[in-house]
């Protein structure tokens, strides 16, 4: 299978309530794009607009066992949804169930066995999306802001505040636009740089990396942060609701 240079999408269907949040801060902390979808049914045209996801499926919920696996065949069979990978959710450990999932209809990414707990449960599923190179040659998982006005970004420097527009942010870095003029030596330090992430108010420190080559007007940020740092977390879970968001409104269509 080629490598798909911008990664895949990860869906959750109905992911057990009682452990989503740490299953999807763990999969975020691994630099994956992973989304939540709340209806099975609906889900599909999300997985038909994006082909080559993962999706990993929770047969106890919503459907019946005999739904759930017309479902799971459909995904993998029907060429609407064009090289969906799909894994499992259950707490049910019978053998024969696992077998038939993972032998008779041949789901990819395995059967998450949720009965182990959700720390054996993420190390099953990251290895999953490992061996299917869910990550692609993308390191780290972005989301475009430009048009967020609840997002923004204001640093001081040499005495002076200068604000501006963040474009697109990722755990690492960003890119900006200035409302006023400024001239940044490249690799100059920027320390104490506030994010106003909606709601959340981060502060880091970054280095400019320089301008854009395509837009002079675009200036690149490096953050210096810690890999699990507060302001790297927060920054995660900011990209993380702007890409459900995303998904979502594509639903509610």
């Amino acid at each position: 299978m080629a490598e798909d240079p911008s990664g895949k999408k990860v869906f959750l269907v109905n992911p057990p309530s009682v452990i989503v949040d740490d299953l999807i801060h763990a999969i975020l902390a691994a630099e994956y794009e992973i989304y939540e979808i709340k209806d099975a049914r609906r889900a599909l045209r999300v997985f038909q607009k994006f082909p080559g996801s993962i999706v990993f499926v929770n047969i106890d919920s919503e459907l019946s066992e005999t739904e759930w696996e017309a479902y799971v065949r459909r995904l993998l069979t029907e060429k609407t949804f064009s090289d969906i990978r799909v894994g499992v959710l259950s707490y049910n450990p019978e053998p024969a169930l696992i077998e038939k999932y993972l032998m008779t209809i041949g789901v990819q990414c395995g059967f998450v066995k949720l009965k182990l707990g959700v720390q054996e449960s993420t190390k099953i599923m990251l290895a999953a999306l490992e061996a299917n190179e869910a990550r692609g040659r993308r390191r780290y998982v972005r989301a475009r802001t430009a048009e967020d006005r609840k997002t923004s970004f204001n640093v001081e420097i040499l005495g002076q505040r200068y604000d501006g527009r963040i474009l697109d942010i990722s755990s690492v870095g960003m890119a900006v636009r200035f409302e006023q003029p400024v001239e940044i030596a490249a690799k100059s330090l920027l320390p104490n740089i506030q994010l106003r992430l909606r709601a959340t108010l981060v502060r880091v420190d970054g280095v400019m990396l320089g301008r854009r080559d395509d837009d002079k007007s675009i200036h690149i940020v490096l953050f210096r942060h810690e890999p699990d740092s507060k302001a790297r977390h927060q920054i995660r879970e900011y990209v993380h609701r702007s890409l459900q968001e995303y998904i979502d409104r594509f639903m509610g269509d």
